[in-house]
C-alpha cells in the first residue's frame, strides 16, 4: 500500500508500517514497524517518523526509529 508520509494526508486504514518509499529510487525501512491507525498522518523529517493523530497530538511510539535509505530493488513498495 502506498501512502504520502507529508503530514498531512491521512492514511486511510489500520496499517502496520514497515517501510515507506521516500523518494525516486529509495525505500526507507524501520528497525521496528509503527502501528498506524485510520485517520493517522505520517511524516518523516530530520530522519526520523512521525504519527499525528487526528487530534492533533502526536502518536506514542517506542524508542526512536533508526532508518535505513536504501536503493529499491525491485520492491514494490
Amino acid at each position: 500500500m502506498n501512502i504520502d508520509a507529508d503530514g498531512v494526508t491521512p492514511v486511510p486504514r489500520l496499517l502496520l508500517l514497515g517501510g515507506f518509499q521516500l523518494r525516486s529510487g529509495f525505500h526507507v525501512d524501520l528497525d521496528r514497524p509503527v502501528l498506524v491507525a485510520a485517520g493517522d498522518r505520517v511524516s518523516y523529517e530530520d530522519g526520523a517518523v512521525d504519527v499525528i493523530r487526528p487530534s492533533g497530538e502526536p502518536a506514542e511510539t517506542p524508542g526512536p526509529r533508526r532508518l535505513l535509505d536504501l536503493p529499491l530493488t525491485g520492491r514494490r513498495s
